[in-house]
């Protein structure tokens, strides 16, 4: 059985919406996938489609919530032991709480405790990937919140003036950001990837970065395969990396995958070639051990 802590899926919210399972789908992620891996640790984003009102989507968390409560799916707010398989859940998306600061606290006391604060364009939050805004007043205020509850932030989906935004909040409130699901900027110069300077900051920090397995962030041509998710963690190893690297691989939040690789299952693949070019030790961090560590100072 091989470890496995991965920092993102929208395996949730594709769940309900098409009526799946979560213990066996045709999705990318479903209980019956995962038997090759044991810990398996999974952060589970609900995502909220933009083109809903903050006020729907907010509605559809919620729906979304209950859809994976009523199969038996329960999420941990704590890291309980190194051997358990556990769930935690995440919000892709803050501006679903709309202008009520106090649905900060829903979200805590609903186990959430991962928040990324934007996901594309302009919200009440601030500005993604795509702007050039950082976080607005009022975003900072709810992540502010956010943090004093111990919920840790996700700099993923971050224009890099909001990036530098969550991680003077977090400096302020002694925490640690994070990054679930970003690539490097260096070896695929998408907008969604982080620069070598905002890699090193999280390596500063004691942060784990998660490799994303979307291929438009692997390969600037969108075709990608496992040499080039290798790519990306050789280039964060020569950073000086070794003990913050992780997997966020957006399983059912993206519409293709590397080639070599058609869900969870496949995943065993990526471990063997990794093992090919690196030691047992690295690769198990990048694989659990980097974020475990990382979530027992966190998750607390």
């Amino acid at each position: 059985m091989l470890p496995l802590f991965d920092l993102h899926c929208d395996t949730l919210a594709a769940s309900y919406e098409g009526s799946y399972s979560l213990l066996s789908s045709p999705l990318h992620i479903s209980l019956d996938k995962c038997v090759k891996f044991s810990p398996y640790f999974q952060i589970m984003a609900i995502w909220t489609n933009d083109a809903l009102s903050n006020e729907a989507g907010f509605k559809r968390y919620k729906k979304t919530l209950e859809y994976a409560k009523n199969q038996g799916f329960e999420f941990s707010t704590k890291l309980k032991n190194n051997k358990e398989n556990m769930f935690f859940l995440a919000i892709e998306d803050l501006r679903i709480i709309g202008n009520d600061l106090s649905r900060i606290d829903i979200l805590y006391q609903d186990g959430v405790r991962f928040i990324t604060p934007v996901w594309k364009d302009i919200s009440q939050i601030g500005g993604a990937w795509n702007t050039k805004l950082g976080i607005f007043r009022f975003g900072k205020r709810a992540l502010e919140g956010a943090i004093k509850m111990g919920i840790t932030i996700d700099v993923s989906h971050c224009s890099e003036r909001g990036f530098y935004d969550i991680l003077e909040l977090c400096y302020n409130a002694n925490a640690i950001p994070v990054a679930t699901h970003s690539c490097s900027y260096s070896i695929c110069a998408h907008k969604r990837n982080l620069t070598d300077e905002q890699f090193l900051n999280l390596v500063r920090l004691g942060s784990c970065v998660g490799i994303s397995l979307a291929p438009e962030h692997l390969s600037s041509n969108g075709i990608a395969s496992i040499d080039d998710i290798l790519r990306h963690i050789d280039h964060y190893l020569s950073l000086g990396g070794e003990n913050n690297i992780s997997l966020g691989c957006d399983f059912d939040g993206v519409s293709s995958l590397p080639m070599e690789i058609s869900s969870i299952f496949d995943l065993d693949k990526l471990y063997y070639r990794l093992l090919k070019c690196y030691d047992e030790t690295i690769t198990n961090k990048i694989f659990c051990h980097n974020f475990l560590d990382l979530s027992k100072r966190i998750l607390n």
